[in-house]
């Protein structure tokens, strides 16, 4: 981590609070969170743009969704009984009236039942953690293993409603398919 203290004076034991400058990543000489008076010193124009933490949190998301989606679509039976015991039935309560409103909504929007699969999405907001600082150094030098230690944190939480989610819509889309061979 590069730092930098403002101070009038020109006696270095004097200076104020350190702020961060910028982070230097090593294995590969990646700069991360590069603060414009890093872009003076070295002389790099404003307009260029390194990493920032939101950006690579912003990644992190779209990998830890990806990796979620990859697993539900290869290792859906583990995953049912790895979270087996959480706070909330894996199954939901299924409405047949509901199945079926919902079904003729789609069909009548012009959606087919091929086109309606549920697709979960992670956003560090929506699973209420937080990406700190650790998290943010922990993913430069450790990024698989960062998404995965994230994708098992939210799937110890959340399992129950994605399971609950991806079981409605697939009764809907059969209900949708069911409804067009009635139609046809």
């Amino acid at each position: 981590m590069l730092f930098y203290a403002a101070s009038p004076w020109r006696d270095c034991l004097q200076l104020r609070k350190p702020k961060l400058c910028s982070i230097l990543y090593l294995p590969d000489y990646s700069l991360y969170e590069a603060d414009s008076v890093f872009y003076q010193a070295v002389g790099i124009p404003a307009d260029f743009l390194f990493p920032t933490k939101e950006s690579l949190k912003k990644e992190v998301e779209m990998k830890v969704t990806h990796l979620v989606k990859n697993m539900m679509d290869t290792n859906w039976d583990q995953l049912l009984l790895k979270y087996q015991h959480q706070r909330s039935s894996l199954v939901p309560n299924i409405n047949r009236i509901q199945v079926e409103e919902t079904s003729k909504r789609f069909l009548e929007a012009g959606i087919k039942p091929e086109e309606l699969f549920y697709s979960p999405s992670f956003t560090f907001e929506k699973a209420q953690m937080e990406y700190t600082d650790v998290m943010f150094l922990y993913t430069l030098n450790h990024a698989k293993k960062a998404v995965k230690m994230i994708a098992d944190k939210w799937l110890s939480e959340s399992f129950w409603e994605i399971s609950q989610k991806r079981i409605y819509i697939g009764c809907v889309r059969e209900e949708m398919k069911e409804l067009q061979k009635g139609a046809a």
